[in-house]
């Protein structure tokens, strides 16, 4: 907000009477400049009071002679007290001013982008879909996640409402439902439908029966309520993103109630749930050749299940242990440094193999065309289930998914003392804010070894000169 303009003559009502034979009634009101093309008048009628007006004129100065808008902000405090509403004192018809000055211009930044405020009630959905065909054409990541997640919980309850009635309220009132509500199943089929009969697979799998599980009921452990709060809290940023878009295009006015709701705190939960290299052992082996050697990737790498499946053999790069992880969830590649057993590993999987090759590929599958599957012979989306039940049953280990592979490459390098910020980069990610999140509980275990092996022994204690007496007995 610029500097408060001074007016010996107009800046109160005392000095408005003294200054009566000067200020005397006219057509024209005084002004007073507040800024280049910006003005406050005073007009004085043949009887009091009188009246304060703004007047605006966009990219000229107090000079230009046409083009001036005005409006009346207010009736000026010459007979009565200002109420900073209908009877305003100089001070406070300045504040409002400016604010007239300021809309004008938001305004016409609109107009300068073709965006202007929606003449029909704008709601939630519309703001939804706004966000959604923005996010296509830039290429979001999970877009088709979010769409659904938006349909699920939040067009049913907020959908018709206007986004400039929303309130803080009612948004706060639609996150405590959405926390407190059971989670969501797949519905089952009509009882009428008949059993599937099985498709003709290698080993044929038994049909499976329909059934009519009764609903879910709602959060009631602690695991439960934290999990359903942090589903919550996802779905709200969702939300968040679409309004702030609206807000970003013009399409509403300002975003105070959407702003000022906050998430549930202490949600997250941190990764747990690692093999140690005896599991990581038995797993491998427990797994049929072509599923082990994607296993073994996985624990030498932490890549992703989509990324290891579309490496070629030209990916590995022998003289200087790496492998580049093409672009994938995130939107940019990463050179993946191997250790000395890993590079061997790869050295030996790449023998042999022409540089366009996959290097992991499916053994002994006809497959049908699929989206996303270039080659017959690539492993798709949904392999690893079955395989990874199969293999932590024999290998005497508790139900496992492929991705939880990840986690234990990254927890055995936070675990060995290797900074988060490496982590990050060798998994791909941005910063260490997903590191920290999900892997940061280990690192104090390797932040107490670093500093008993590395701080320097400093020789400052001197001998003791005060000792603990040994209690030999205890009195009855």
């Amino acid at each position: 907000m610029g500097r408060s303009a001074r007016n010996s003559q107009l800046e109160s009502r005392t000095a408005r009477i003294k200054a009566a034979k000067d200020l005397v009634p006219r057509k024209a009101p005084y002004r007073v400049r507040l800024g280049p093309g910006q003005a406050l008048g005073y007009y004085k009628p043949p009887k009091p009071p009188g009246s304060w007006i703004a007047f605006l004129n966009p990219g000229k100065d107090d000079a230009a002679p046409h083009g001036w808008k005005q409006k009346v902000l207010g009736t000026a405090d010459d007979l009565a007290d200002p109420d900073g509403v209908k009877i305003l004192n100089f001070s406070q018809a300045q504040t409002k001013a400016r604010e007239w000055f300021k809309a004008c211009a938001e305004e016409a930044a609109r107009s300068l982008v073709g965006t202007t405020m929606p003449k029909a009630p704008y709601t939630v959905a519309d703001a939804l879909e706004d966000h959604f065909e923005d996010a296509k054409r830039r290429g979001m990541k999970a877009l088709g996640r979010t769409m659904n997640s938006a349909n699920a919980h939040i067009r049913p309850d907020l959908g018709a409402v206007e986004v400039a009635k929303l309130t803080r309220e009612r948004i706060e009132e639609w996150l405590a439902k959405l926390a407190e509500s059971p989670r969501r199943v797949r519905k089952p089929g009509p009882a009428s439908k008949p059993t599937p009969k099985p498709r003709n697979f290698k080993v044929p799998r038994a049909p499976k029966p329909l059934s009519n599980p009764a609903p879910p009921a709602p959060p009631s452990t602690p695991e439960e309520k934290r999990a359903r709060k942090d589903t919550a809290n996802r779905v709200l940023t969702i939300l968040k993103a679409a309004l702030n878009h609206a807000l970003d295009r013009g399409r509403v006015k300002h975003g105070d109630a959407w702003k000022a709701v906050k998430p549930y705190r202490g949600t997250t939960s941190a990764r747990v749930r690692f093999l140690t290299p005896e599991e990581q052992v038995r797993l491998v082996n427990a797994c049929p050749e072509d599923f082990r050697r994607l296993v073994i990737a996985a624990l030498h790498t932490g890549a992703r299940y989509g990324e290891l499946g579309r490496l070629q053999a030209r990916d590995f790069n022998p003289s200087k242990g790496t492998l580049w992880i093409a672009p994938g969830k995130t939107e940019k590649g990463r050179h993946l440094v191997l250790t000395a057993e890993g590079s061997d590993y790869f050295d030996s999987t790449v023998a042999g193999l022409e540089p366009e090759s996959l290097m992991f590929t499916r053994e002994g599958v006809k497959r049908r065309g699929r989206k996303g599957i270039d080659a017959p012979e690539m492993w798709a989306q949904s392999d690893t289930k079955r395989l990874m039940d199969a293999a932590c049953a024999k290998a005497g280990l508790e139900p496992l998914t492929f991705h939880e592979l990840r986690h234990t490459y990254a927890s055995g390098l936070v675990n060995a003392g290797c900074p988060l910020a490496f982590v990050a980069e060798l998994l791909g990610h941005t910063d260490t804010r997903m590191v920290s999140k999900h892997y940061g509980h280990l690192a104090p275990n390797a932040l107490a070894d670093a500093v008993r092996t590395l701080a320097p022994k400093l020789g400052l204690g001197g001998a003791q000169r005060v000792v603990n007496l040994k209690v030999v007995g205890t009195a009855k």
